[in-house]
């Protein structure tokens, strides 16, 4: 490794630390392991004494890396990880090269910065960046020397790595992710059976697939009953007047869908009542969502259960030129939360008559 390489990685973490804000992601902290397969590419051995002058190619091996971190609300997320690569030796090249064996592996602690870039829906690439310490470790390495010397030796030494991937949330709390891992290490200094002092390298590059478990989400509060807006008192009776129902209506859902529920079919057939006895000549529905997802997600959200709203007046006899919607996503709570939170209440329709 050279100072080159050192300074991309440096420059790689600063450009994540200074990520654009915005991003309407989970919040809170987070568990996550994953898994699969380990390839290092060809590892150079040098050394003093005479024919240390090996490269040493391996088989296909393991990753295994298990992670604890903490999620912002705005894409960014740290994470501290401990990793576990392991390759069998398949066979050295160079002068009197031989079919290999033994084994090298890598135990390491990683502090990462990670991206989620928001794509308004359920898919979220991500990209980042680690820094830390690995123990890597040549069991029974063989031959660099002489045929009986082998190399049996271990070093801690900085890391590094680059990540990039694309996660699926299944709902709030779990999320499954597919990823690629660039990792590499300083130059370990082993020493062989006889005692001579040998430079290594190592570097791999994993394919892993796992899962998160996110606890950021709050307490679900109880689902109200969907209501009208309290009627006035009625006119007194020598006066005829049409029936007196609201000028305004909420319609409520259910957590992530913009099905119209037995509940709220009520409200609009009262609505479509009101409509025609009254004689509104515009009715706006208007679509919002809580702040339990992203940004984008939610506006989209909020779009379809406003229009599912509308299509429910036009089946009901509204005509289609009295009706607009609108879509304000997570931007105007009827109850104000934190980001993340699911609160019932924000998730309906506002239905205002003119």
């Amino acid at each position: 490794m050279n100072m080159r390489t050192l300074a991309i990685a440096a420059v790689g973490l600063g450009v994540l630390a200074y990520a654009p804000a915005g991003l309407a992601g989970a919040k809170g902290p987070f568990v996550g392991i994953m898994g699969g397969a380990n390839f290092t590419g060809d590892q150079d051995f040098r050394g003093t004494g005479a024919g240390i002058n090996r490269t040493v190619k391996t088989d296909t091996g393991w990753a295994v890396i298990p992670s604890v971190g903490y999620r912002y609300g705005n894409g960014i997320r740290t994470e501290f990880e401990l990793g576990y690569r392991s390759n069998d030796v398949d066979k050295l090249t160079g002068v009197g090269g031989a079919a290999g064996a033994g084994k090298m592996t890598a135990k390491s602690a990683m502090v990462n910065l990670l991206y989620d870039m928001d794509t308004g829906s359920r898919l979220m690439p991500y990209v980042g960046a680690g820094l830390g310490i690995a123990r890597v470790d040549e069991k029974k390495v063989r031959p660099v020397g002489a045929a009986t010397s082998r190399v049996n030796d271990d070093d801690d030494v900085f890391a590094y790595q680059g990540i990039a991937g694309l996660s699926y949330w299944v709902n709030e709390s779990v999320e499954l992710a597919a990823e690629y891992r660039y990792f590499a290490t300083q130059d370990p200094k082993l020493h062989n059976s006889a005692g001579v002092r040998v430079k290594s390298e190592y570097d791999s590059h994993a394919a892993l697939v796992g899962l998160r478990l996110n606890f950021g989400g709050p307490k679900a509060a109880p689902e109200p009953v969907a209501a009208a807006v309290a009627a006035p008192p009625p006119a007194p009776a020598a006066v005829v007047e049409p029936p007196a129902l609201p000028r305004s209506f909420l319609v409520f859902f259910d957590w992530d869908r913009s099905g119209i529920t037995p509940e709220a079919d009520s409200i609009l057939r009262d609505a479509a009542a009101y409509a025609k006895t009254t004689g509104a000549v515009k009715i706006g529905a208007t679509g919002h969502a809580d702040r339990s997802g992203p940004d984008g997600y939610n506006m989209a959200l909020s779009k379809r259960r406003a229009d599912a709203v509308r299509a429910r007046l036009l089946a009901l006899g509204v005509p289609e030129s009295e009706i607009g919607v609108a879509a304000k996503g997570e931007s105007d709570p009827l109850v104000p939360t934190e980001d993340g939170v699911r609160e019932p209440q924000n998730r309906r329709v506002e239905i205002v008559m003119n």
